[in-house]
């Protein structure tokens, strides 16, 4: 993976095999970031799971084919245990049907491009409300 940042726009461009959520955690503690608006996403993919939630719990599919990442939402949050890519993407079979949904793991085929927008004036964290966890934007002291 590569990546560049300033105050304006990290870019990142993974390679084939890289997983989408541990790089844009790494690119994000990289240049010290915690909080951020995923702009957008293309490349190929070789292997994608959904989350679906129920109200309790995630259920997760599979697919294990080459498609295109032909749009890519979300943003990264703080929680708990971490820093947390909460991304949303929709994805193009080879007979240009899409599939798309909350995304748990992207593993990269070849090329992903990436560009999240960096937010300093605001923290967003994350937190529990009754049946599922939530963005919650702060201002930064």
């Amino acid at each position: 993976m590569q990546y560049c940042g300033t105050e304006e726009l990290l870019a990142l461009h993974l390679e084939d095999g890289e997983n989408l959520h541990l790089s844009i955690i790494t690119a994000c503690q990289g240049i010290n970031l915690d909080s951020a608006v995923v702009l957008s996403g293309l490349g190929m993919v070789k292997s994608v799971t959904f989350g679906w939630y129920t109200g309790a719990e995630y259920v997760k599919k599979t697919y294990s084919d080459v498609m295109e990442l032909v749009s890519l939402s979300g943003d990264v949050s703080f929680r708990q245990d971490g820093m947390y890519p909460h991304l949303h993407g929709v994805f193009s079979t080879p007979e240009h049907g899409l599939i798309g949904g909350h995304i748990m793991e992207v593993i990269a085929f070849r090329n992903i491009e990436l560009f999240l927008k960096p937010v300093y004036t605001i923290h967003f964290n994350r937190r529990r409300m009754d049946a599922f966890e939530a963005l919650i934007p702060e201002q930064r002291g």
